[in-house]
């Protein structure tokens, strides 16, 4: 193992840590078996192709997860480095899911957390248990907050509601899929965002 992953695999266990508490062989473990991934822009980390469930800890970069309607793309959510993304099993028990995919919006270098240690460390550590319960109820809360936003009934609402939650996207998440995360076309987001930025500036 070099320092180089090393020092990249702390940073997920600092992660982890601020979820639960890592007894030392637990982190050792990851440490071990996780590995570090690049994606260039725009690429899959995940498609209908390869449905693993295994999890994603952003290094670096932007992604999104978006299913498809009619050949058009939805975005359902959109994350920056510090977070961890994947799949669940869960989507393949009901016949009405949508294929799921997550893309990459900027390059991005990833910790790939394969399913097969999840089970590992949930079988060897309790702990693990409580980091999973307390993961799942930040990614539920995450979705309500998703489904409140999408539900306002103004497109000014939901720009706002979005800039107030997460403004890290504003500026730097491309225009598309901003659009398709707020639930508004392009040119109603650019409109939006050109009054902004003359309102900001008289």
């Amino acid at each position: 193992m070099n320092a180089n992953h090393l020092e990249k695999s702390k940073i997920l266990i600092r992660y982890l840590e601020q979820h639960g508490r890592v007894p030392k062989d637990m982190a050792t473990l990851i440490i071990n078996e996780t590995r570090v991934i690049e994606f260039k822009k725009r690429k899959h980390i995940v498609s209908p192709l390869d449905m693993h469930p295994n999890m994603y800890f952003i290094l670096s970069g932007a992604a999104r997860g978006f299913t498809r309607e009619d050949g058009e793309d939805l975005t359902t959510w959109i994350t920056i480095e510090g977070q961890i993304v994947g799949l669940t099993l869960f989507s393949k028990q009901f016949s009405t899911a949508k294929p799921q995919f997550i893309e990459t919006i900027e390059p991005c270098q990833v910790i790939l957390i394969t399913n097969l240690l999840v089970k590992k460390l949930l079988a060897e550590y309790p702990e693990m248990s409580m980091i999973c319960r307390k993961l799942l109820w930040q990614h539920y809360h995450d979705a309500e907050e998703r489904n409140y936003l999408i539900r306002l009934n103004s497109a000014v609402k939901r720009l706002n509601r979005m800039n107030d939650t997460h403004p890290q996207f504003y500026h730097r998440i491309p225009l598309k899929y901003l659009a398709s995360y707020l639930g508004m076309r392009i040119e109603t987001l650019s409109r939006l965002r050109s009054q902004m930025l003359n309102s900001s500036t008289t």
